[in-house]
Order: C-alpha cells, then sequence, then structure tokens
C-alpha cells in the first residue's frame, strides 16, 4: 500500500481507542495487513501525500488524538525505506535483510498487485477514503464546510 493508505487505515484503527499507545500499536499491525494484501506500490513520489495526510489527521484530530498516533503507526513503517531510496540501492524495491519490518526484510511476504495498475490505483484510492471517512476526518472536514455555508 501507499504510505497515504497506511495512514488513513491507521487512523480509522485508533479512532476506534482512546489510548494514543495502543492506537500506535495497531497502526503498526494495520501496515502488516496491508503489506500482505495484494496491491499496486506507487514508490517515492507519492510522500508529499503521506505527509498532507498526516498533516490533516493532526489539524482535525490534534497530535494527541488517537487517530493521529494510529496514523503515524500505520505510516512508521515504510520510514525505514527511505535511506534505501536516498542512496538509490538496486535492491530497495525488494526485501531487504538490514530493514526490520517484516514485510520489508521478507520474513512475511510482501504481496504484488497482479492486475491492471489503474485497478491498483482505484483499490487505493478508495481505500485512502474509507480510511479517511472512518477515521471522522473526511466526515469533519464535510461538516465543516456545510456549516460555514450556511452563515
Amino acid at each position: 500500500m501507499t504510505g497515504s493508505v497506511h495512514a488513513a487505515i491507521g487512523a480509522a484503527v485508533g479512532s476506534l481507542t482512546r489510548n494514543r499507545v495502543l492506537a500506535f500499536a495497531l497502526g503498526l499491525g494495520t501496515h502488516l495487513v496491508g503489506d500482505v494484501v495484494p496491491h499496486h506500490d506507487m514508490g517515492a513520489t507519492e510522500t508529499p501525500l503521506v505527509f498532507a495526510t498526516l498533516v490533516r489527521v493532526a489539524q482535525q484530530h490534534g497530535l494527541n488524538s488517537p487517530q493521529f498516533w494510529g496514523a503515524l503507526g500505520g505510516v512508521c513503517p515504510d520510514f525505514e525505506h527511505m535511506p534505501a531510496e536516498w542512496r538509490q540501492d538496486p535492491r530497495r524495491f525488494g526485501p531487504m535483510k538490514e530493514k526490520l519490518f517484516p514485510t520489508h526484510n521478507g520474513l512475511v511476504k510482501h504481496a504484488k498487485w497482479p492486475y491492471a495498475e489503474n485497478w491498483g490505483v482505484l483499490m487505493q484510492v478508495v481505500l485512502f477514503a474509507v480510511g479517511l471517512y472512518l477515521s471522522r476526518t473526511l466526515n469533519e472536514l464535510h461538516s465543516a464546510n456545510a456549516g460555514s455555508a450556511n452563515d
């Protein structure tokens, strides 16, 4: 999954708890599940969307919210890809034994998307929107806009 989808799903799971530590741990768990579900990876070019997602969740719910900590836990494992990207390591698109997360070092198989790329992108857009909706990030945005339209 792209980091933004991992963050959105982590935020959704985080919204189910009131505990930031538990939300972070559950977010890490959603990253593992997200990696074993067949998906199309988009690479480092979507990095700005990852940070925009984290900023939006923090803006909507606060830095101390379980939604933010779930989102951070959901995306945090992908930060270990950054050094390999910076070095342009030729192994960066496959498992690397020096990485810690099980789906990044080959301990758990990281699934590949078997269908056309556009279907993989569509699936991730849907998961992104559903994750933000379930975390009450999108619906709060809608409510805020509706309220200002009535003023």
